[in-house]
């Protein structure tokens, strides 16, 4: 199967060639040039440096987010035009997934975060290479709570691994004195940074997508009919600006197909 896999949900710009479960080359920009700028010159330089045609791909993959809305729109707008052009399957991965990928093998509960603001973090957690946690966009407080939970009832004793932008926030305590101070530190405890994962790797982002088409191929599914590319749409963390400003103005607005995830609304 060859896969071409990109990422511009957050800061970096990447994109990988993929064939038959490793990465034939990859290309990764965190340089602070826009991906208008980056994305598309570095596709195309990756294509014609490994004498890859659009034509031979399987399948189109990106990430869909959480992340940046301008980011996401470019990844996405991208890889739908080719996908449609080339009349191959569109294959949407999730930012935090790809993220977490690496550690799938750690016996541990991975939970990668990625900070927006205001001790807000997008987040969900991992066992094993398996969503465990589904993806919110939280106060980190919440956030921890949840996992915590989760970790005591389900896997008691086991490490929590972070990952991402937002594990730093992830490992401050409620700076609480007393019993609920104490359980927070406590918990804090069995937790633990993991350095070098922050950023979302293409080649992470193609073994996702793989591990879904194979899923689909295997349940006896089309991976075209299942993954048209007219059907890929971002997923972002709250409604737009200019969505929010037609609010306040009283202004109609209209249902667009857009998965939200927000506290503010």
């Amino acid at each position: 199967m060859k896969i071409l896999a990109c990422d511009t949900s957050n800061r970096a710009c990447s994109v990988c060639l993929w064939e038959d479960g490793s990465s034939v080359d990859t290309r990764f920009r965190n340089d602070g040039l826009t991906h208008s700028q980056t994305f598309m010159p570095m596709m195309h330089d990756l294509m014609e440096k490994n004498g890859a045609a659009y034509e031979d791909l399987d399948v189109l993959a990106c990430t869909v987010g959480p992340g940046s809305f301008t980011g996401i729109r470019i990844g996405v707008s991208a890889v739908k035009t080719m996908a449609l052009v080339l009349e191959k399957p569109a294959v949407p991965v999730s930012s935090l997934e790809a993220m977490a990928w690496p550690l799938k093998e750690e016996d541990a509960l991975v939970v990668p975060l990625i900070d927006c603001r205001n001790k807000r973090a997008w987040a969900a957690a991992y066992y094993r290479g398996e969503q465990v946690l589904p993806e919110v966009a939280s106060d980190i407080s919440e956030i921890r709570e949840k996992v915590n939970a989760y970790r005591d009832e389900k896997l008691p004793g086991k490490k929590i691994l972070l990952i991402g932008s937002g594990a730093k926030l992830f490992l401050e305590t409620d700076g609480q004195d007393g019993a609920a101070g104490n359980s927070s530190a406590s918990e804090t405890a069995m937790a633990e940074y993991r350095e070098g994962l922050d950023e979302i790797r293409p080649e992470n982002v193609a073994a996702v997508a793989q591990k879904i088409a194979e899923a689909e191929e295997k349940a006896g599914n089309a991976l075209l009919a299942k993954y048209p590319a007219a059907a890929l749409m971002p997923v972002y963390l709250s409604k737009t600006q200019a969505e929010r400003t037609a609010g306040e103005q009283g202004k109609e607005v209209k249902d667009i197909p857009i998965r939200y995830y927000s506290t503010n609304d």
